[in-house]
């Protein structure tokens, strides 16, 4: 009778067990430092790894380990990087592993903002690109101001992505345009982000300055897009 009093008491804990977690999933909250600023995170479904500021593209880099599907929830002070249009908020571009994805933001405040964004079982890295950032480099580039025509005509659908790119590197070897040094990466294969285009019709519209547009020429340089030799 005790052995089976005792059976009956571990399959009762069990099931208690089993219902309370019916899903299995686990999440890490915590704060990380970022150059001296404080980021909260919420991870469900993954453990962060590291978090960390690129201010020569104008992002926050989070590196992470995914088990499932999950979200990351992130609050980012706004002196350590922000999205502006003019004074007003504007959405971050969000890549998760590379592809623009949706998200979520829930808070806004003077101080800071906090997005959700969700992610695939397996995804390893988001980049949140903003407008403004902490420490943003400064450049002697120079760019002559008919590029301009140019970046406005890719923006509006006139001429295609390799035309531009084309046209890009040999304003780039020939020297016409030049920009700061910039180390090639390898192709991720994933195209031209969105807002680099969005950004290459602001700056002909005026609506942004020449370092905002030459940062995503790095960009696509640092990723295999455009290939400088």
């Amino acid at each position: 009778m005790i052995t089976k009093n005792k059976f009956f008491l571990y399959g009762f804990i069990f099931s208690i067990l089993l219902f309370s977690f019916p899903s299995f999933s686990f999440g890490e909250i915590g704060s990380v430092s970022v150059d001296s600023f404080d980021v909260d995170y919420n991870i469900e479904n993954g453990i962060l790894e590291s978090i960390f500021l690129d201010p020569d593209f104008i992002e926050l880099i989070i590196t992470m380990d995914t088990t499932s599907d999950g979200t990351i929830e992130i609050t980012i002070p706004r002196n350590l990087l922000d999205a502006k249009f003019d004074t007003s908020d504007d959405v971050f571009f969000i890549l998760v592993d590379g592809f623009e994805t949706d998200y979520a933001e829930i808070n806004s405040n003077s101080n800071s903002r906090t997005l959700v964004i969700p992610f695939f079982s397996g995804d390893s890295v988001i980049d949140i690109i903003g407008t403004d950032a902490l420490n943003t480099f400064s450049t002697e580039s120079e760019i002559p101001s008919w590029i301009k025509n140019n970046a406005g005509w890719w923006a509006d659908g006139q001429i295609d992505d390799v035309a531009f790119i084309q046209g890009i590197q040999y304003l780039i070897i020939e020297n016409i345009m030049t920009i700061p040094q910039t180390e090639s990466g390898e192709s991720s294969g994933s195209g031209i982000p969105s807002w680099i285009k969005n950004n290459a019709g602001w700056w002909a519209d005026g609506q942004i300055d020449d370092v905002a547009f030459i940062q995503g020429i790095q960009y696509l340089i640092t990723h295999g897009i455009l290939e400088i030799q």
